[in-house]
């Protein structure tokens, strides 16, 4: 791990610094560029922040289903209930949850993805305090958003390569980096899963007190700021919430405040997810694409899609799409192409068409802090819990009809909105799966190598860390490694 990302995160400051304020335009090589000169101005150091936020959604390896974040999520969505998968192809080895050992790509394109972000963000954490002519306003605001993107990539980690927080919070956790690494850098040990959940939260903390309000960037949704700190914020104190409920009272605040400026607004998913969902009002964070940078094959109409170029193997279960009744705008995004019948009759468009591969990447969007909202509530057994989940319904189905559930059946309702809410964008309903502790039992909606069992917390949730990573690194023992 250290030697991959050593040289990536070299890489990156030498040549990143030539990416220009709009993260879609293409970089310039500038190999004469020193680590002092990135570091010196504010526009040097913004630059390297445009390049790593440009490498996180762009093509990072091969094949198609390690391109980038968008493989994460896919991989994560296609190991829930709703994607049906009858004509295999790429993705199959996750579908059938058979892809998680320490030889498979998926576990070391996963560990490696993330490690490298985060040497790229201590890298720049270093260097902006080093700095002797940024100033201190700068230097913080910097490291405020580093930090940010540093716990968020420490969180996607846990959710991959450790047991759930509910199991056990002082559980096998991840090796923890907060200093850049070198060629001479140990390789850390495994440190428990609550002592990574601090790492998170205190770099979450010290974002949302410090992050600019404001975007730097002129308003694109790709850059961090303190809407989607406080969004971050939520999504771990709900991960926390499951071991300790006095973390539920801190995710519904900070989901209550992350989308205050984000109201939900039904006629925005008339459309198709492409490069203009940026501009939505619903949208706290994400990824445009230009027709010319993009993560072509990788991108989610590719295989969600119905036409264009690509395998189109992602179908919906048939019984995913009943739970949608007419009226409900998103049911619109599902359709039959052609005479489709059987498991192939299914598809969406909610992803547009692989016609240019503008898609755009989602990252977060404000209905799912209402959730988180409601979730969090119904835990605690407070009684407008319900009220946060139809404030979503209404909107997007004017004729819905509030249930009045309450505990158990309450909170299976949100969970199943959330899935409904989120389809094919984040992998909401395996998250929520490891999460929540539930088991994974799929439909005759699926092709019979689908239909499959997994018992809630079995090892098949939780990817194995990459043979190579115990290679390279000897504090790691044989005992340190997932089931």
């Amino acid at each position: 791990m250290k030697k991959i990302i050593q040289s990536l995160c070299y890489v990156a400051v030498l040549l990143l610094f030539s990416c220009n304020k709009n993260f879609l335009d293409e970089p310039q090589p500038a190999g004469s560029v020193t680590e002092d000169a990135v570091y010196a101005t504010e526009t040097g150091v913004r630059s390297f922040f445009n390049g790593i936020y440009r490498n996180l959604r762009t093509q990072w390896s091969s094949p198609s289903d390690v391109y980038g974040i968008v493989s994460v999520n896919l991989a994560r969505e296609v190991k829930g209930f709703d994607v049906s998968m009858p004509n295999g192809d790429t993705y199959v080895n996750d579908y059938v949850h058979n892809f998680r050992l320490a030889t498979f790509r998926r576990s070391s394109f996963t560990w490696n993805f993330f490690y490298s972000f985060i040497n790229s963000a201590n890298t720049l954490i270093g260097g902006v305090k080093k700095s002797t002519t940024l100033s201190a306003t700068a230097k913080t605001q910097f490291e405020a958003e580093a930090r940010a993107f540093r716990a968020w990539c420490y969180f996607e980690l846990a959710r991959e390569f450790a047991r759930s927080y509910r199991e056990n919070p002082d559980g096998p956790g991840l090796p923890i980096y907060t200093e850049p690494t070198t060629a001479s850098t140990e390789g850390n040990p495994r440190s428990k899963l609550s002592e990574v959940y601090k790492q998170i939260t205190d770099d979450l903390q010290f974002a949302v007190t410090n992050i600019p309000v404001t975007r730097a960037n002129g308003g694109l949704k790709d850059i961090i700021n303190v809407d989607v700190v406080k969004g971050l914020q939520a999504r771990v104190f709900l991960e926390m919430g499951m071991a300790d409920a006095t973390y539920l009272n801190k995710a519904i605040t900070a989901a209550q405040e992350a989308r205050a400026n984000y109201p939900l607004n039904a006629a925005e998913l008339a459309g198709t997810i492409t490069s203009d969902f940026a501009t939505k009002k619903e949208v706290l964070w994400g990824f445009p694409q230009a027709a010319d940078q993009t993560i072509y094959y990788g991108t989610p109409s590719t295989f969600y899609g119905v036409s264009g170029i690509g395998p189109f193997n992602f179908f919906v279960d048939s019984n995913f799409v009943k739970l949608f009744s007419d009226t409900d705008i998103r049911k619109t995004k599902f359709v039959v192409p052609g005479s489709n019948t059987g498991l192939t009759k299914w598809k969406t468009i909610k992803f547009g068409n692989t016609t240019n591969f503008s898609d755009f990447i989602v990252m977060m969007r404000s209905p799912e802090l209402w959730l988180i909202e409601a979730e969090a509530k119904a835990r605690l057994n407070d009684p407008t819990a319900g009220d946060a989940l139809f404030a979503v319904q209404q909107n997007r189905d004017p004729n819905a009809v509030k249930s009045g559930n309450t505990g158990a059946a309450l909170i299976a309702e949100i969970l199943k909105e959330k899935r409904k809410e989120l389809f094919g964008e984040i992998g909401i309903g395996f998250l929520d799966i490891k999460r929540a502790g539930l088991p994974l039992k799929r439909s005759d909606g699926h092709p019979l190598n689908g239909i499959i069992t997994i018992a809630a917390d079995a090892p098949a949730f939780t990817l194995q860390i990459p043979q190579t990573e115990f290679d390279a690194n000897k504090s790691l023992k044989p005992a340190d490694q997932n089931e």
